[in-house]
């Protein structure tokens, strides 16, 4: 599943947030056997999570309860036969670069097929 939002205030723009926003996801996922990869940029987030129907549900559930966030968008929603992702809560630690890498400034016109660039080009790195 694919999950875009954009962050609310300061959500996201500073290392305490960024540090408090993973280490809550990281928490919550690992809970719920559900593994993810993050990028943050300019008050944007976009999310890959894998996980069981019911947990991704939840995931969603409380990402909408979420305060720090709003216009949550399920981008992509498909089965996967595996996962591909293996940590919890991953995170983009080069958001521009990682942009740049698909020909992107931003995720404003994002995607499925630039997260999947994205998601190659992390996991070649």
């Amino acid at each position: 599943m694919i999950l875009t939002a954009e962050l609310v205030g300061l959500a996201g723009r500073s290392t305490p947030s960024i540090a408090q926003i993973i280490g809550i996801s990281d928490v919550n996922n690992r809970r719920d056997h559900v593994c993810s990869a993050m990028l943050l940029h300019d008050g944007r987030m976009v999310q890959v999570v894998e996980g069981a129907r019911a947990d991704l549900e939840r995931l969603v559930r409380r990402m909408q309860g979420d305060l720090r966030i709003k216009g949550l968008r399920v981008m992509s929603d498909t089965p996967i036969r595996a996962r591909t992702l293996t940590e919890a809560a991953g995170f983009c630690h080069q958001p521009p670069e990682t942009l740049a890498k698909v020909g992107l400034q931003n995720l404003e016109l994002l995607t499925v097929r630039d997260v999947e660039a994205m998601l190659d080009y992390r996991q070649a790195a």
